[in-house]
């Protein structure tokens, strides 16, 4: 009897795994349609597949696969959009707010990242801006002063 419990209980915990892998393995095949579309030089048809991976990902409440979707969102709206830095900084806020610990934290890194590299790219500007007591503008960080944007980075 004790063979038969610890067999069933063996069987019982392989197979829980395995659905776990495949859960994850569903991605495998939206990804993979993705890097054919990036090697086509397509976007517009990968950011399709990436938002369709981003939505299933949402629903099924898959943290590191949204990470993952919101990554290539901003990779290729900055191919895409003309002015895409405003969006990207505010779809990585929005998410950054629905998340917990730890993709919170990562998405907070990640959108320091994106302020410092605007912020490098752009020092010249910040240096000639006048220093405000509070920010002009709360959504728009290109508007903001030198202060304003190392506080956030923080």
């Amino acid at each position: 009897m004790k063979k038969f419990a610890l067999i069933i209980m063996s069987i019982f915990l392989f197979s829980n795994n395995a659905n776990a892998q495949q859960h994850y393995n569903n991605y495998d095949k939206l990804w993979l349609n993705v890097k054919q579309f990036e090697t086509k030089k397509l976007p517009k048809s990968a950011l399709k597949v990436v938002d369709e991976i981003y939505k299933k990902a949402k629903k099924e409440n898959n943290t590191p696969q949204i990470t993952k979707a919101i990554l290539y969102q901003s990779k290729y709206a900055l191919t895409l959009e003309e002015d895409a830095q405003l969006s990207i900084i505010n779809s990585f806020k929005n998410e950054i707010v629905a998340s917990e610990f730890p993709t919170k934290n990562i998405l907070e890194s990640v959108l320091a990242d994106l302020y410092w590299q605007y912020f490098q790219q752009n020092r010249y500007r910040f240096y000639n801006r006048t220093a405000t007591f509070e920010k002009v503008d709360t959504v728009d960080f290109r508007t903001w002063d030198l202060n304003t944007i190392f506080e956030e980075i923080h």
